[in-house]
């Protein structure tokens, strides 16, 4: 096996490959990464036997094969040399790798060690537009489980419909519902969980340039294709919960207030908040919104927003950080938050939704001491 390739290309494939490979394992092959040479293009696979991510780039083949070699280590070391061509060549389980200005020899492993990657038989496949479902993914992704006692709340619940699809997460505090009909499927697709490490590496790899990703289900596999690059996940087993049942229809009181005031007050106050669930509380008058925070070691602010209120005078409380993490993935001047009690769920929306979209975000109240 021997081939070329620059320093650079194979520094960018490593920098989303690495994502991959666990940061512990029992397992030593899955610290290892799969090198095929073959041609005239370089194929670099990396799994987690639950992820797994093959990327392809153009390399000079001078002899076909394949080696593996453990990932972390190529990737340090190429983050730590010149941009220059650089020489592979594989002689038994030796990787000798050559450059202008150095050689060295990584020690290798047979590649028919590898983990073998699932055969993937799609029985559903589609076309989507890639700067939506990623504009969308990047608003959705903030509010999935991080603990993960309820597997279900550790993905993205997708629902594609042949007119629309609909992306969901919650973590139990919060909740994100996305509707898009700016979109078409040949056919109705069963729900599916995605998990949020295939989504953040889906970001992170097709991330850049315009156009359309391939995507398709198995059985329990979903399946992300472009030109050179294919990222394969374990679909999530479980039930999501039923989310429309938590939204609520009789919110009879809505607030209007620029984003970046409130997300500024919202800031300073949570710094004398509470550091275990960062409580704030939201006095809100016809024209105002004050904003209280205490911590009996810390001391206490009050911060003052002015805002287009219709309803009751309220308290109402919340976690500072939850409300700043919704206020961070909207992007209108102004929002709309719609509630009717002080225990009731907050809806948080764009001031304009954009054609053909619907978001909805939701958090949960802290309840107020008496």
């Amino acid at each position: 096996m021997k081939f070329s390739i620059p320093c650079v290309e194979l520094k960018r494939c490593l920098q989303h490959i690495t994502g991959v490979i666990p940061s512990k394992t029992t397992l030593p092959a899955l610290n290892q990464i799969l090198l095929q040479a073959k041609n005239g293009t370089l194929t670099i696979t990396a799994t987690d036997l639950e992820i797994s991510i093959k990327i392809t780039v153009q390399a000079s083949v001078e002899t076909e094969g394949s080696i593996t070699i453990t990932g972390r280590l190529l990737y340090d070391f190429v983050r730590e040399i010149p941009d220059a061509p650089l020489q592979f060549s594989v002689e038994d389980k030796s990787i000798h790798i050559q450059y202008p200005r150095g050689k060295y020899t990584f020690f290798g492993q047979d590649p028919l060690e590898y983990p073998q990657l699932p055969e993937i038989e799609k029985k559903q496949s589609l076309t989507i537009n890639k700067r939506a479902l990623f504009r969308h993914l990047d608003k959705v992704i903030f509010a999935v489980a991080v603990e993960e006692l309820r597997p279900a709340l550790t993905g993205v619940l997708f629902q594609i419909r042949q007119k629309e699809y609909r992306l969901v997460s919650t973590d139990g505090h919060r909740l994100v519902k996305i509707i898009n009909t700016n979109f078409s499927a040949p056919e109705d697709i069963p729900d599916v969980i995605i998990p949020v490490k295939a989504l953040n590496l889906l970001l992170k790899v097709f991330g850049d340039g315009e156009g359309e990703i391939n995507l398709s289900f198995a059985q329990r596999y979903v399946l992300f294709e472009s030109e050179n690059a294919a990222i394969s996940a374990t679909l999530i087993e479980g039930k999501f919960p039923e989310y429309e049942r938590v939204i609520p229809t009789n919110e009879h009181k809505q607030l209007i207030i620029n984003r970046e005031q409130f997300n500024s007050s919202l800031r300073a106050a949570s710094v004398v908040a509470h550091h275990i669930n960062q409580q704030i509380k939201l006095s809100i008058q016809s024209d105002k919104v004050n904003i209280f925070a205490q911590d009996m070691d810390l001391g206490e602010g009050v911060e003052t927003v002015e805002a287009e209120y219709t309803g009751d005078p309220i308290e109402i409380g919340f976690s500072a950080s939850y409300l700043l993490a919704i206020l961070n993935h909207i992007d209108t001047e102004h929002v709309k938050l719609r509630f009717d009690t002080p225990v009731s769920a907050a809806l948080v929306f764009p001031m304009v939704q954009r054609e053909g979209e619907d978001i909805l975000m939701l958090v949960m109240p802290i309840k107020l001491a008496e």
